[in-house]
């Protein structure tokens, strides 16, 4: 209420300006909003999908490694040359040893030299009548004693495995190859063609560097960290040197699921972060990738702040020409105002400019045009008067004309009977019954039992001038008689039947009239046995294509009494077969509770 009476004294033009700057501005708000949010979601939800790729190409290219390091090993242990030298006994012959130098230990060399992803590449044989060559082969009894060999080596399911991370363990330097690197290890057992046992273990060892070439220059560059840890939540990658060997959970991911991939936002130390993971299983290891969602969202960002700049500057200028326009139309109103009050104080020879053509130029023209006529609607006055009390008059001598027309059949129905003549007073009863029906008390609405009293009437008369020429069959059910009805719709179609399909038959013919009810609905059926139509003229008719009178004149103008009454909850039907007859059925609307008692108590009266 405060806020009521606070405006009453703000002036017109204020007000506009206000209403239209919040109206606008709490739009923009919402909207501007809605889009950021949805905006935002959206660069997010992108954002996922196309690290997620980048991701995973960084996934395929360790395994493509990963896949050629197991590739090389079933070559050098599926190796027949390899095979039967290590199942062979070795009896240090000179050609023994000219075999094992110049064939066997070359293989090992080659495959190295061919593939700079292998750092090195070792073979520990079982054989001890072997002779170790320390570019490569060396007795297994090195390694029998160490425990990160004994769960493999204890293992006959097993035939390969990936080590964890862990420096390197060539014996010799190879030329232009750096030592003590850190590598991850894979392990084959090798068989010979002779016995079961396990001949040898090849080992091949893959520099950590080597195998983690495409973190380097990863998509992701400038938007994110790709990382990658081991089964102990440890960081194995060292090309973030700050984050080598931290466990996971210290830089705040937090805990990640086992064994499959994950692709969620998280908080990573206090910022909303995309944290996508992909299971390295071949190696035991997983790739963690980190995005903070700012890196994404800063050009939406930067768009929302020009966009709420640009529609500030609108809004001022928008605002300053609503103010303008405004007050130029106020200031007509002002001028329509003062002459108005002239007018109240009683001054009638007020006029207001018109400028222009608008609304306020119309209200103008209305105005003086009003203070034009005031004059002469004060002196019409009177006629006024005079002219509503002849239409009194009139409305008196309507009434009496009805009396006057009865009171004349009555008048010669009493001189029928003085002479003798009851034909004459049956026919002017029942024109007086039929007169009195029709005009229903100026009511334009009946009921079907008016409308069959109606009908019976008109019937009475019509057996006279047909000279007994029909018959008229009555089938009535007696519930209908107080269902309302639009007035004079039944004798118009009786009056159709006998003119047009009775009476060109030249026989005596059957009139039956029908009224029951259908599914809940009232109808009225009027069929004849006269010539009916045939089926051009029945078409024509119920298409509305027939002359202006006649028939097809009388249906429609029943059809549009029918429809201002009714609308579209009656139905009408014409059926008629030539030589056989016509049939006519109105239905009309389930009448409400209300409407039947309504019926009733206007029979009562």
């Amino acid at each position: 209420m405060r806020l009521l009476r606070f405006t009453n004294g703000i002036s017109v033009t204020t007000k506009f300006v206000a209403i239209f700057v919040s109206i606008v501005t709490l739009s923009l708000v919402v909207t501007g909003f809605m889009l950021y949010v949805q905006a935002t979601r959206s660069t997010t939800q992108q954002a996922q999908t196309v690290m997620e790729q980048n991701l995973l190409q960084i996934k395929d290219s360790i395994e493509e490694k990963i896949q050629l390091v197991e590739n090389l090993s079933q070559i050098i242990a599926f190796d027949t040359r390899i095979q039967t030298f290590l199942g062979s006994v070795f009896m240090n012959e000179p050609f023994q040893l000219e075999d094992y130098r110049s064939t066997i230990s070359p293989i090992l060399e080659n495959i190295m030299r061919q593939n700079n992803a292998i750092h090195s590449a070792r073979i520990y044989m079982a054989n001890e009548t072997i002779p170790e060559l320390y570019d490569g082969f060396y007795h297994l009894s090195r390694i029998a004693g160490d425990d990160a060999y004994k769960p493999f080596m204890g293992d006959r399911k097993t035939q390969t495995a990936w080590s964890g991370l862990r420096k390197e363990q060539a014996m010799t330097a190879r030329f232009g190859v750096a030592g003590n690197e850190d590598v991850f290890a894979y392990d084959r057992k090798i068989f010979s063609s002779r016995y079961v046992n396990m001949a040898a273990l090849l080992e091949i060892e893959v520099k950590r560097d080597m195998l983690f070439e495409a973190l380097k220059e990863p998509v992701s560059e400038g938007f994110g960290r790709v990382l990658v840890m081991d089964g102990k939540g440890k960081i194995v990658s060292n090309f973030e040197p700050a984050l080598y060997m931290k466990n996971i959970a210290e830089i705040g991911i937090g805990a990640l699921p086992e064994g499959r991939e994950w692709n969620e936002i998280r908080k990573v130390e206090g910022e909303r972060a995309i944290v996508i993971s992909q299971p390295l299983d071949d190696i035991g290891l997983r790739l963690v990738g980190v995005y903070p969602i700012r890196h994404f969202n800063d050009k939406v960002t930067s768009s929302l702040k020009m966009m709420v700049l640009i529609l500030f500057i609108a809004l001022l200028s928008l605002s300053l020409l609503v103010y303008f326009v405004t007050t130029k139309l106020l200031s007509r109103m002002k001028l329509l105002l003062r002459a108005m009050k002239k007018v109240r104080e009683g001054s009638l020879d007020v006029s207001v400019p018109v400028a222009s053509n608008d609304e306020f130029s119309q209200m103008a023209i209305s105005f003086n045009h009003m203070t034009g006529r005031i004059h002469e609607l004060v002196e019409k006055v009177y006629k006024i008067e005079i002219m509503e009390k002849e239409a009194e008059l009139r409305a008196l001598e309507s009434q009496i004309n009805p009396h006057f027309l009865y009171n004349t059949l009555a008048t010669i129905s009493w001189a029928a009977r003085k002479a003798e003549a009851p034909e004459i007073t049956q026919i002017s009863n029942a024109l007086a019954k039929f007169y009195r029906l029709v005009l229903n008390k100026g009511s334009s609405e009946s009921t079907i039992g008016g409308e069959i009293e109606m009908v019976k009437a008109y019937l009475q008369i019509q057996k006279f001038r047909f000279e007994d020429r029909f018959d008229v069959v009555y089938e009535l059910d007696e519930r209908t008689f107080g269902c309302r009805a639009a007035k004079n719709i039944v004798q118009p179609l009786v009056e159709n039947a006998l003119a047009h399909g009775i009476e060109p038959k030249r026989e005596h013919g059957t009139l039956i009239i029908k009224t029951g009810f259908e599914a809940g609905r009232p109808f009225i059926q009027v069929i004849d046995d006269g010539v009916g139509m045939s089926a051009e003229r029945l078409a024509a008719i119920n298409g509305d294509m027939f002359e202006s009178s006649g028939s097809g004149y009388a249906i429609r103008n029943i059809r549009q009494r029918l429809a201002a009454y009714y609308g579209d909850r009656h139905r009408f039907e014409l059926y008629s077969r030539q030589g056989i007859g016509t049939v006519v059925t109105v239905r009309m609307p389930q009448e409400e509770e209300g409407d039947a008692n309504a019926a009733d108590a206007d029979r009562g009266r």
